[in-house]
């Protein structure tokens, strides 16, 4: 029995959901928010919660299974991260609202660290970013987050090469517009 778990738990199935969250902690490094022991402790509750589920005549053994449902589950826990992160990406801001300690406003320090050239640009690229399609989007937003086209495909549910095959579709868009130099 674990000693932190007392009786709650056998041996194998911490062993099993510690191996699983070190694995998902180390292929989503950015992953905020959950240190190794919160994310540890989702598992075994949510195993808690469905090991009553599992039926060894459907040919898995108890081991295979809770290694599923916890996968499941740490997936589910990524997902709802990412949806979270969106979300605050939308989120609207005054540009009147004042900034930090000062009086500042956000539109005035927008104001002070813009040029007419960069605004100019700046309109550029959002004009040429409106004619890419949803799933070009995406893909630029996520690689603005340094992520690989392996994480991509993961995340956006394709394969690798339609995820290689749109990154080229874009930068041949920014290239046929001039701005080649802005893409990545």
């Amino acid at each position: 029995m674990g000693l932190f778990y007392g009786d709650l738990f056998a041996d194998w199935e911490i062993a099993i959901a510690k191996s699983l969250v070190r694995k998902f902690q180390e292929s989503y490094t950015w992953l905020k928010g959950f240190d190794f022991e919160d994310l540890l402790q989702e598992c075994l509750f949510h195993w808690y919660l469905h090991r009553g589920s599992y039926r060894e005549e459907k040919g898995a053994s108890a081991k295979t299974y809770m290694a599923k449902v916890l996968k499941n589950q740490l997936q589910l826990i990524l997902r709802k991260q990412q949806a979270d992160k969106r979300k605050t990406i939308h989120e609207a801001m005054s540009l009147d609202e004042p900034v930090g300690e000062g009086e500042a406003t956000l539109a005035d320090l927008i104001a002070d660290n813009q040029s007419p050239a960069d605004d100019s640009l700046r309109l550029d690229v959002e004009a040429i970013v409106r004619t890419l399609t949803p799933l070009q989007r995406e893909v630029c937003q996520l690689l603005a987050q340094e992520y690989s086209v392996k994480r991509l495909a993961e995340l956006l549910g394709k394969p690798r090469s339609t995820i290689r095959d749109e990154i080229k579709r874009i930068r041949d868009i920014f290239s046929q517009n001039g701005l080649k130099d802005y893409w990545q």
